[in-house]
């Protein structure tokens, strides 16, 4: 009871992305929320030690809010919704397990420096392309659209089958590469594959983190 208790602010700053926006909740932006945040919260969950059955509440948790979203936004009208709802919700395990694998591998003392390193990196990678809206085009097609790869906000919710999102001009023309030279990530393979990575590196953070302890005197 007590390792979900400290499970449940972890969940609770993901559901912050269902927040409405001016007008009604967004689907996509809740996406491109938990794509930032569930490295770090893996991280915090991993750090702290949680047990997996309460470290898994947290990006299940958040299956339920990208639900409401849904219905909210959508009105009842499923036509329109996320093609591949399962797909984004393997890819943010994924990065949440990646963290958390992180987050067993560094221990409790490194818990915060850590958490803002990796919070760091995701938005660092989710920025890069676009040089965060300071510049059009920063960099050349090639990079730009390997940047665009390495994005997790790319990752989410293009393995949610949102495959037009990144067509529009602000994003695209941005970042300075044709619309034709990029395939999105396929939803059937992307948040399988987030998935199996993210647990792979959570089982190697904690095999490291058992090493060490073993390692320590006394």
């Amino acid at each position: 009871r007590a390792a979900f208790a400290r499970a449940l602010p972890l969940a609770a700053v993901g559901m912050l992305g269902a927040l409405p926006a001016p007008e009604r909740p967004s689907s996509i932006a809740l996406l491109a929320w938990l794509a930032l945040w569930s490295p770090v919260a893996g991280f915090l969950a991993g750090s702290q030690r949680l047990r997996a059955l309460a470290a898994a509440s947290i990006p299940a948790a958040w299956m339920v809010a990208f639900v409401l979203v849904e219905s909210a936004a959508l009105g009842g009208d499923a036509v329109r919704g996320v093609p591949a709802p399962a797909g984004a919700a393997m890819a943010w395990s994924g990065l949440f397990a990646a963290g958390f694998g992180l987050g067993r591998a560094a221990g409790p003392s490194r818990r915060w420096r850590g958490a803002g390193l990796v919070a760091a990196a995701a938005a660092a990678l989710s920025g890069a392309a676009l040089a965060f809206g300071l510049a059009d085009a920063p960099w050349p097609a090639e990079v730009s659209a390997r940047l665009l790869d390495a994005s997790p906000v790319v990752l989410v919710v293009e393995a949610a089958g949102v495959a037009d999102w990144m067509w529009h001009p602000s994003t695209y023309e941005a970042a300075g590469v044709d619309r034709y030279a990029r395939a999105p990530y396929g939803a059937a393979l992307a948040g399988p594959l987030a998935l199996v990575v993210g647990c792979a590196l959570a089982a190697l953070g904690a095999a490291l983190a058992r090493g060490e302890r073993a390692e320590q005197p006394g």
